[in-house]
């Protein structure tokens, strides 16, 4: 059964959807609401979401800085109640939105570590309302996913020289693990 509950992590961890309607009927149903206040952020405004997580831009309460807040919200397994407290649909779900949670934490502490141009900083991890939190830098540009698909046709040779094979180098990240939120691209590409 640990097996089964594994793969079903995976693959809800890692199953962003193609499209924005999906994003944003997640985002509505499960979202925290503009000017909502979680350890030491004000929620912005939703950025994004997908199957596992909400992507909202907030502000550092002291700082004023503009950060990017990912919260683990797996929309199949879990539901928002007032006050913003995430509660799991089912004893199943529970379980498994557990093993979730310490999947993001274990993934956002390790990415923490890491510093790279192309990888966007991850300067807090935090656990609140039931679930996990990653801020990150909020960082101005194209997502790379959304510069890929645009690209259909194909990436150029110099696209893929300048950005790749940095993201690949272990001894520059650190990492022995994937990242999706690589979201920068350098300025030469």
């Amino acid at each position: 059964m640990v097996n089964r509950i594994r793969a079903t992590v995976k693959a809800s961890c890692h199953n962003f959807g193609d499209g924005a309607t999906l994003a944003i009927m997640s985002a509505q149903r499960h979202r925290l609401s503009r000017g909502f206040l979680i350890n030491e952020y004000r929620i912005d405004r939703v950025l994004g979401g997908g199957g596992f997580s909400l992507v909202y831009r907030a502000y550092h309460i002291r700082t004023q800085a503009k950060v990017v807040i990912k919260e683990f919200c797996p929309e199949s397994l879990v539901r928002r109640m007032p006050g913003g407290r995430i509660v799991p649909l089912s004893d199943e779900a529970a379980f498994i939105f557990q093993a979730g949670i310490k999947r993001f934490f274990d993934e956002a502490s390790a990415l923490s570590k890491v510093h790279h141009p192309n990888i966007v900083r991850v300067s807090h991890v935090f656990r609140a309302n039931e679930t996990v939190y990653m801020v990150m830098d909020y960082e101005r540009g194209t997502d790379l996913r959304a510069y890929i698909k645009r690209q259909s046709k194909s990436l150029s040779q110099r696209f893929l020289e300048a950005c790749f094979p940095p993201l690949l180098d272990r001894k520059s990240t650190r990492l022995n693990s994937s990242h999706t939120d690589i979201s920068r691209m350098p300025s030469s590409a």
